[in-house]
């Protein structure tokens, strides 16, 4: 399927936050469980991790019963936040004017409509949250095996904060 394409961090964000989402409110787990549920490096996904708990959207913490959890509610994390948090901080779209010596920068059609796409772009992401992908995967016949860590069965996620009532 054709569309944007993030960077494989991105990738690694969401999903981890996605199988976050599935625990119980402030249970943690290991990154190493994550990581070997994604076939990825833990020290890369660490990496990942510190990005996304400087960002406000995971919680860390050390010792026997230490790993991550999220910091804020599911329904209260947007895929537009996780993807924010991963990206760089310059536009989507960066232009060469000035290695071109162009001096159309300040009327430029095409930074304009860059600059609109990539808007458009987080007001649709902004429209989804964790929650909303929870809820999705809880429908779906056809389940992601590793996002599974814990998972409760979906008689268990009667009250879930995450699953809003309407979704079950």
């Amino acid at each position: 399927m054709p569309g944007l394409q993030f960077s494989q961090s991105t990738d690694l964000a969401i999903h981890g936050l996605w199988a976050l989402a599935c625990l119980e409110t402030g249970r943690f787990i290991l990154l190493s469980d994550i990581a070997s549920r994604q076939h990825v490096s833990e020290s890369y996904l660490s990496k990942v991790f510190q990005r996304l708990t400087r960002a406000g959207l995971t919680r860390a913490m050390r010792g026997k019963r230490g790993g991550y959890t999220l910091a804020r509610l599911p329904a209260e994390i947007s895929v537009g936040d996780v993807v924010r948090a991963m990206a760089p901080e310059p536009p989507m779209y960066q232009c060469l004017a000035q290695e071109r010596c162009c001096e159309a920068i300040e009327n430029c059609v095409l930074l304009r409509v860059f600059a609109e796409a990539e808007q458009h772009m987080y007001a649709v992401l902004d429209r989804v949250t964790l929650a909303d992908l929870l809820t999705d995967f809880l429908r779906s016949e056809k389940r992601m095996g590793w996002i599974q860590l814990h998972m409760p069965s979906a008689d268990a996620l009667e009250g879930h904060p995450a699953v809003p009532p309407s979704s079950r």
